[in-house]
């Protein structure tokens, strides 16, 4: 978008937003603390700031993407696969109650 186009974009919105606000809204906007009021379409190239320096902020807090070396993930996958095809546990069966021995007798 030229900045011609951006600023008319941005004077409309403050215009609606001074309206609600009921005073004028030059000033308090993110942008505007990039703003040079000197300049031509000064709302649109202090947005376009804003902007810039966003991407450039949020591209420096990014960390970087960790390596891993093939021998880590190799044993980690062989760890993996040995704890998977071990046997499963069997439970034993359960005797019928006439097969138990009957409880031992308190002592007083």
């Amino acid at each position: 978008m030229a900045l011609t186009e951006k600023q008319v974009e941005l004077d409309e919105n403050k215009w609606y937003r001074s309206e609600e606000a009921g005073h004028d809204m030059c000033g308090e906007f993110d942008f505007c603390a990039n703003c040079d009021k000197q300049q031509e379409n000064p709302c649109a190239k202090a947005f376009e700031a804003m902007m810039k320096s966003k991407k450039l902020t949020s591209a420096a807090a990014k960390p970087a993407a960790k390596k891993t070396s093939a021998k880590k993930t190799t044993a980690v996958k062989a760890a993996t696969a040995t704890k998977t095809e071990s046997a499963p546990k069997t439970t034993a069966a359960k005797k019928p109650a006439s097969e138990k021995k009957p409880a031992a007798k308190k002592k007083a």
